[in-house]
């Protein structure tokens, strides 16, 4: 079976995506029958278009092919009748590329896609997503828009499906903000911490996204939704745990506004440690009166005692609390990375 592809992105899990399909491309063909066609790679900037195929490893940006970038004529070149079975695939976090899936899917292209932007808009615009699908008779599927490779949706879905009641989720969402918090000790800056993990690809181009909670709101947000919890951004309590001077002005003025501020991140780590504390940014979520039940994000200091509290410094952690998981049923590991991420999209890809 042929399967072609059209990727959007090519940064860090992109070009991860990219390498994963060309070392694996006969193993999937050998053991399962699939052969993946790259016809389309665009970014930001430029893309390139081909009937044939791209050629597998052919390095990004170098044949005479590549052009300027163009959205909607990458998406018409998609859906012509010659290109059978086509998946478009999401690795950007840009919203522009999100607003297409809804049209892509109504024509019965599957789409897979690790940007969290549609899935993690208003509750009609979700439910707009899954009739798309359904009307086009497409695949939608976006498992790593939680936990990049871990299996996060698929067990809540599963369990929820199996009629199985979840009543409360606790989780660590943000292997951005487990690095920042698993680092920090108070004896480097707090700022040199954020800007290592930004060079490192943990973070979002603008780090104060992650700082800031967004990212595990959206995360958040897209659990409830995958167990028919209607919850809106306006239904989780968010706790801030920046000061107001970090975020305003361009990335350098943040970066000195957290320099500036050192003493302040150096007290909250000190009274954690008195106490025998760690600082995790935890999302939770427990059923309650309302339809959206209670949903939270924020720092928080963990004791030993519970169950966050060993959690490595890059991973996520969920826990499901449930009618036969008292518990709980705990799901943990490495959330975040290129690496992961691209093989979680890879393993979507499959799925299809």
């Amino acid at each position: 079976m042929n399967l072609h592809l059209f990727i959007a992105g090519t940064g860090g899990v992109g070009k991860a995506l990219l390498a994963q399909i060309a070392q694996k491309h006969g193993f999937l063909e050998q053991s399962q029958g699939i052969n993946l066609i790259i016809n389309g790679i665009i970014n930001s900037r430029r893309m390139r278009l081909s009937q044939e195929g791209i050629p597998l490893g052919e390095p990004l940006g170098e044949s005479p092919d590549w052009e300027k970038a163009d959205l909607t004529r990458f998406m018409d070149f998609m859906q012509r009748p010659r290109i059978p079975d086509a998946v478009f695939v999401d690795v950007t976090a840009n919203a522009n590329v999100a607003a297409t899936y809804i049209d892509l899917l109504q024509k019965g292209m599957h789409v897979v896609a690790c940007n969290k932007i549609a899935c993690a808009a208003q509750m009609a615009h979700y439910y707009r997503l899954k009739a798309a699908a359904q009307e086009g008779g497409a695949t939608f599927l976006y498992n790593t828009n939680v936990g990049a490779a871990l299996p996060y949706l698929q067990s809540l879905r599963q369990l929820y499906l199996a009629g199985e009641q979840i009543d409360r989720i606790e989780a660590v969402l943000s292997g951005t903000l487990s690095y920042i918090f698993g680092s920090y000790d108070g004896t480097r800056p707090f700022a040199h911490i954020v800007k290592e993990a930004q060079e490192a690809g943990y973070t979002e181009p603008d780090p104060r996204i992650d700082l800031q909670g967004v990212d595990v709101m959206r995360k958040l947000l897209i659990l409830c939704r995958e167990i028919d919890i209607p919850l809106e951004e306006k239904d989780i309590v968010k706790t801030s745990f920046l000061p107001e001077s970090c975020l305003e002005g361009s990335l350098d003025d943040f970066y000195s506004a957290l320099l500036s501020r050192e003493e302040y991140f150096k007290q909250r780590f000190l009274k954690a440690q008195v106490q025998g504390a760690k600082l995790k940014y935890i999302a939770s979520w427990e059923r309650g009166t309302a339809s959206t039940g209670v949903a939270s994000i924020g720092l928080h200091a963990v004791l030993p005692q519970q169950p966050l509290f060993n959690l490595g410094p890059k991973d996520n952690i969920l826990l499901i609390y449930s009618q036969n998981y008292l518990s709980p049923l705990s799901i943990s590991g490495a959330g975040a990375g290129a690496q992961g991420t691209a093989l979680g999209v890879l393993s979507d890809i499959i799925s299809v």
